[in-house]
């Protein structure tokens, strides 16, 4: 381990030389507790200008299969500050835990904490608890849906409805439907034999009302990512929900790290929470977002 010390050292000092420059001038606060177990933390980040008004705050869940992750890979959290610190919002980045400790059903609790803890914070970061939208992605992103469907779980965990939900290609909607067919061998690892299991993991057996309105962001590279969204985002409406689909032709990753970037998608995540929170018409060169066909 003492050998290779200096190595982690040099890469710690790399990583820190490619940080964008108005991400470096963030107010950070790493590490937060929002639970009681060790894995339950939270990195703050708030603009170096704070505006007159409260800011709005954006969560984001990363993904990982339900079993790996973190919050602070640059991969994931990079571009997405560089491009909503200027904004103006309070960026939350969370860790919940993981496979073998937590199933993805604990996994979908402890995120309603890291909500509910926000919601109570949000006014000592100079932030509106009123205005926060959550962005998800994968394993992530069924996180997101699975809390926003079960009414039981945010009402054990604290968690107040938030204003939008912003998922990138995370189309567990439908357990039973995907453990029937072929599937990848995590999800077994994730979700067991069990079918009663299936059903309390899947966001569409646990909606119970309107949804905040959603963006589901899929691969239009991957079989059946849109389709799968676009069945999810029909039953979302159903109940009186709003949903749109946006069919992107990047890889299952890239849909998550171009998020932030000089990019189309970018430009119609900003125009959708822009639009949710009232903040401004859409830009020019923004794209609309139309229902998928």
């Amino acid at each position: 381990m003492p050998a290779a010390m200096p190595v982690i050292r040099l890469l710690c000092l790399i990583a820190l030389l490619c940080v964008p420059p108005r991400m470096a001038a963030a107010a950070a606060s790493t590490d937060l507790r929002y639970g009681p177990d060790a894995a339950q933390r939270a990195d703050l980040y708030r603009p170096d200008t704070p505006g007159a008004a409260p800011a709005p705050i954006l969560l984001l869940v990363h993904g990982g299969s339900w079993a790996h992750g973190d919050k602070a890979d640059p991969a994931f959290i990079q571009d997405k500050l560089a491009r909503w610190l200027p904004l103006g919002f309070v960026v939350v980045s969370v860790n919940t835990r993981l496979l073998p400790d937590a199933p993805p059903r604990a996994q979908a609790e402890d995120l309603g904490l890291a909500v509910a803890w926000i919601q109570r914070h949000a006014a000592a970061w100079h932030a509106d608890p009123g205005r926060l939208v959550l962005m998800g992605h994968s394993s992530g992103g069924h996180l997101l849906a699975l809390l926003a469907a079960d009414a039981a779980m945010r009402q054990r965990t604290g968690a107040a409805p938030w204003r939008a939900s912003i998922i990138l290609d995370g189309t567990p909607f439908d357990l039973p439907r995907i453990m029937a067919a072929e599937h990848a061998p995590f999800y077994d690892k994730a979700f067991g034999n069990d079918p009663a299991q299936w059903r309390a993991a899947s966001p569409a057996a646990q909606l119970s009302g309107a949804n905040p309105p959603t963006l589901l962001v899929c691969s239009s590279l991957r079989p059946h990512s849109c389709q799968r969204s676009r069945d999810y985002a029909a039953q979302l409406t159903a109940r009186g929900g709003q949903a749109q689909v946006l069919p992107v032709a990047r890889n299952h990753g890239q849909i998550d790290t171009d998020v932030g970037g000089d990019n189309d998608a970018t430009r119609a995540i900003v125009a959708f929470i822009d639009a949710q929170l009232g903040r401004h018409a859409r830009a020019p060169d923004a794209p609309a977002i139309r229902p998928s066909p």
